[in-house]
């Protein structure tokens, strides 16, 4: 009886470890870390992109700009044992769940290699955000941080961006501060003088106004004891001509660089995707060329793939190969030290093998 009691007791210890604590997971999130699951970078991801998880009971919304309220991507989930369901065939694994850290692995139908499942680093907002807090004391002026920071309950840049184009206006870069006043419910909307901005001067000036009538749209929420908010922007739009028709569209950078975790990424290689389209032809017809043993177009076709979409490590994979196959040394080196470069953890390791050799 005893031994049967033990078991019993065991497998539910085994049973209760794979659970995870539902009600520890349902909360914000920050981004942090982006990886695949064998080390290498994620060259699908920008270091420097927020995002924060706002995780439910049976909900993720993603929210990819810390002002905006309105710009997220919300998608149904269910949460069982240690995985995050999203689809039938898709789920996100939880690798490690602590009071402040979640670590996710995406787990796909049909993605098997490490380097191109993803893996995601998170640290709970509430920490990054009290980590702040603490740094501010007893000042009456807070300057907002991408984890503190007042939020617009409705898109005021509209009519911005909307008068732009219809005046056919030039582009417009302006430089500033936004600063809230809680107490005395106002704003003031300060910006950068240049020539540019003199350039721009109607434009900023209706920017001016927009932003300055807003006040009843932003969420101040814990911000109430504070006399003012001061909000770092840069805001620019872009007017196109294509093809007679007109395109448009407006960015926002309102912070300074507070995330210090970034600072290690600064010197990173730049990811350029000049054309995805293009570059999955150039992709196909090298494919094309190996199965016509024409080694060289297929070389030179696998690079010029990476070139236009630098994602597509596989063609630069690809490339080495079949120049290592032609004991073509220095062309195998110069794929393989764009793998180095990229951070991709085979890549490096076969160019330390084969290329520092002299």
């Amino acid at each position: 009886m005893s031994k049967y009691i033990s078991f019993l007791l065991i497998f539910m210890i085994i049973k209760t470890s794979a659970q995870i604590n539902k009600q520890q997971l349902i909360d914000n999130w920050a981004i942090v870390k982006y990886s695949t699951l064998d080390g290498s970078r994620d060259l699908s991801q920008d270091s420097g992109h927020f995002s924060i998880w706002k995780l439910s009971d049976n909900k993720i919304c993603e929210y990819v700009n810390p002002i905006f309220e309105e710009r997220k991507t919300c998608y149904d989930i269910k949460i069982e044992n240690k995985s995050i369901r999203t689809s039938p065939k898709t789920f996100y694994e939880i690798e490690k769940l602590t009071n402040d850290t979640l670590i996710i692995i995406e787990r796909l139908d049909g993605i098997t290699g490490n380097d191109k499942i993803k893996k995601k680093w998170f640290v709970r907002t509430s920490k990054l955000q009290n980590e702040y807090l603490s740094t501010l004391k007893n000042d009456t002026a807070v300057v907002a941080s991408a984890y503190f920071t007042p939020t617009l309950k409705k898109d005021i840049f509209f009519d911005v961006l909307e008068r732009s184009v219809t005046n056919n206006d030039r582009n417009l870069s302006v430089k500033g501060n936004i600063i809230i006043y809680p107490k005395k419910q106002k704003i003031n909307f300060q910006f950068e003088s240049n020539d540019q901005s003199k350039k721009n001067s109607e434009n900023i000036d209706f920017l001016k106004s927009i932003v300055e009538k807003s006040y009843q749209f932003w969420n101040l929420t814990g911000f109430e004891k504070y006399d003012q908010i001061i909000l770092p922007y840069h805001i620019e739009t872009q007017i196109r001509n294509n093809d007679g028709s007109k395109s448009s569209s407006m960015s926002f950078n309102f912070f300074k660089n507070d995330r210090k975790d970034l600072d290690k990424y600064q010197n990173r290689a730049i990811v350029i995707i000049e054309n995805k389209k293009l570059a999955a032809e150039a992709y196909n017809k090298a494919m094309e060329a190996l199965d016509k043993k024409k080694l060289d177009r297929a070389i030179e076709l696998f690079n010029k793939a990476f070139d236009l979409n630098n994602t597509n490590v596989d063609a630069l994979y690809n490339a080495a190969s079949i120049s290592l196959d032609k004991k073509d040394m220095p062309t195998a080196c110069t794929a393989l030290k764009k793998l180095k470069d990229f951070e991709q953890v085979e890549g490096t390791k076969l160019f330390n093998e084969l290329c520092l050799k002299n």
